[in-house]
């Protein structure tokens, strides 16, 4: 149904009709996308809208990280009146709860790791963990990292301001030890003639080019900025 500017208002819902492509990011189709309008611009024919939990959930990651990287509101966007037409409330009480939850789970590893395709495994991997619970996490990631990487790995001691072995040390990583609240995941390995326990999250890999680096240098990433 064709909108009127004089008579749509704050609170109804609308969807954007086929063929619409999103302000400033043209690859991106919006047909269908549905919201709740929040603001009305009658002079402008302009039209702000909050996008439902539905169509943020369904929204392409890349779209959504572009949205994150230039600084946009991911969940609103104001569009022209004749791109809109009337739809009904499709959220719910009892699902928006759980939409919420897998949406901020989803945005969380898109925020984090600028290559798409490391958002998407590590957002299926931890699929279900609530990422207020550093147990689970802990314990998913060092199972993970005890099944991925390949030992024993060469390397060395980034970014420790105290303690006896300093940067730039070497140690051999042996395996994954276990995990505490305060230096993360622990591995062993050995420092010279010394077995040693010691967090990964100070430890990258010396060959750059292994798989072992990147696994390191993902989890430290992640430790960073929990």
């Amino acid at each position: 149904m064709k909108l009127n500017i004089e008579k749509i208002k704050i609170g109804d819902y609308v969807k954007v009709k086929k063929g619409v492509k999103a302000p400033d990011f043209e690859y991106q189709l919006m047909d269908n996308w549905q919201g709740k309008v929040v603001s009305i611009q009658k002079n402008e024919r302009l039209i702000e809208i909050e996008l439902d939990f539905e169509t943020l959930l369904n929204t392409p990651k890349k779209y959504l990280k572009d949205l994150i990287k230039e600084g946009y509101d991911y969940d609103r966007m104001i569009l022209e009146i004749s791109e809109l037409e009337q739809a009904n409330k499709r959220d719910n009480s009892a699902q928006r709860k759980d939409v919420k939850s897998k949406l901020n789970a989803k945005l969380y590893w898109i925020e984090l790791f600028e290559e798409e395709d490391k958002s998407i495994k590590y957002g299926e991997l931890f699929q279900g963990i609530n990422l207020d619970n550093y147990n689970d996490l802990y314990q998913k990631w060092e199972e993970y990292l005890s099944e991925n990487l390949e030992f024993p790995i060469e390397t060395k001691v980034v970014e420790l301001e105290r303690g006896r072995i300093r940067n730039g040390a070497k140690i051999k990583l042996l395996d994954i030890e276990d995990y505490d609240d305060i230096y993360g995941i622990l591995g062993i390995g050995k420092h010279e003639r010394e077995a040693v326990s010691f967090p990964i999250c100070n430890l990258e890999a010396i060959n750059k080019k292994s798989k072992n680096y990147e696994l390191l240098r993902d989890y430290v990433i992640w430790f960073a900025n929990m």
